[in-house]
């Protein structure tokens, strides 16, 4: 494999994965199972460079498997392919008969010649990281197999250097860490004051105007539909917004879809127009509940519901209100197969309908807390960004024998 490679410090040697450990070995296939013999980890059990070990499924597996598979501290477990191709976690404190899925490689370091913790951090480098881009460039599918991991090449100090690169490195990135975290318990706190106010708003709304239903302030419903993908013409130089769940976001207004399409699929009756004022729910899938208006017409596809209320309610009072019930349209979805809450269902939704100056006095105060929150969230990510290109620059100058 091609790498970046640039000139280290005396006393300095690169080496390849391969000569700096024991094994490369790929995990086991087996079936996640409840009440199995051994711990089974899998990438999706790997969050934020972490394994909670207690959300970790098990499977049943004789003792020689067991045994060919088990992780042991100082273990370097890597994800093979898709978005997480690359991606690695140093094992530390795992359970007793504890084995690896499949699509997991894992590396034992070998200590004689590399600290196991500096082997991991090296993992974390930009240039690290420039060479997995460069090998998943054009693939559909991003991997990163045994072969190609033991020809990845280390920048390895002496033993002392390592020992204190690694010390220095625990004592910089923790405290980056701790402080990323805080900050995004901060986003935390921001979203927390967003969902009081609405509920606070509406509990109010509740008590002034009582409660109705969905159906009886409504002018339209209907769901969107997907216009034959065999027929290129309806999607080539789409201008129309259509919208799918993926579409829909933290954002309240609906602008801009993935997707788009052309007249010529209205004109053939293929795909249904929502007018500007229409409330878009998604109304089935694993994103069931999550809400938007049109500030100008559009369409969607079949897993999205449109409502356009009448004249007596304000769009964007409505866009909050169903924030607000969401646990109501989760709790009312049919589960059989997959969450689908249907138009019926949508109808008999519970509805407050104060009038239109009560309306807009709450539209106001929310706006203004969620006015607040946006712009805290914006602030505290680009810290968060800064703090996060600030841990590479750290790791960069640990490789380069510059810390």
């Amino acid at each position: 494999m091609e790498q970046v490679l640039y000139k280290l410090p005396d006393g300095w040697e690169w080496h390849s994965v391969k000569k700096l450990s024991h094994n490369i070995q790929y995990g086991h296939t087996a079936k996640a199972e409840s009440n199995g013999n051994a711990k089974f980890l899998r990438i999706t059990d790997i969050q934020d460079g972490k394994i909670d070990w207690q959300g970790v499924p098990t499977v049943s597996l004789e003792e020689k498997e067991i045994s060919k598979y088990a992780l042991n501290d100082d273990d370097l477990i890597f994800a093979r392919s898709g978005a997480t191709a690359g991606k690695s976690i140093l094992i530390k404190n795992a359970p007793k008969d504890a084995v690896f899925a499949s699509y997991l490689i894992r590396i034992v370091p070998n200590k004689k010649d590399i600290i196991p913790e500096y082997l991991s951090y090296f993992f974390l480098t930009p240039a690290y990281w420039e060479v997995v881009g460069q090998n998943a460039a054009g693939a559909a599918q991003p991997n990163i197999n045994g072969t190609k991991l033991s020809e990845f090449i280390v920048p390895v100090a002496p033993q002392g250097e390592q020992k204190r690169i690694v010390e220095k490195l625990d004592a910089l990135l923790n405290r980056i860490d701790t402080a990323i975290e805080h900050l995004q318990e901060s986003v935390t706190l921001a979203d927390a004051l967003y969902a009081s106010t609405i509920n606070e708003q509406m509990m109010q709304a509740i008590e002034l105007a009582g409660l109705s239903t969905v159906e009886k302030h409504i002018e339209q419903i209907q769901t969107g539909t997907t216009p034959p993908t065999k027929q290129p013409e309806f999607y080539e130089n789409g201008d129309i917004n259509w919208f799918a769940p993926s579409d829909f976001g933290e954002h309240d207004i609906l602008f801009d879809s993935n997707k788009k399409l052309s007249q010529k699929a209205f004109d053939a009756g293929k795909a249904r127009k929502f007018y500007a004022g229409t409330i878009m729910l998604v109304a089935i899938g694993a994103t069931i509940g999550k809400i938007g208006y049109l500030e100008q017409d559009a369409s969607s596809n079949q897993q999205i519901t449109g409502m356009k209320f009448n004249s007596t309610i304000i769009p964007r009072y409505a866009y909050y209100w169903f924030r607000f019930i969401k646990p109501e349209i989760l709790t009312n979805a049919s589960t059989a197969t997959l969450p689908i809450i249907n138009q019926k269902g949508i109808k008999a939704l519970s509805f407050c309908a104060p009038n239109k100056q009560l309306q807009e006095t709450i539209c106001r105060k929310i706006d203004e807390v969620s006015n607040f929150r946006n712009t805290v969230k914006a602030e505290l990510n680009e810290k968060v960004e800064l703090m996060r290109s600030l841990k590479a620059s750290i790791l960069d100058s640990a490789f380069k024998g510059k810390l």
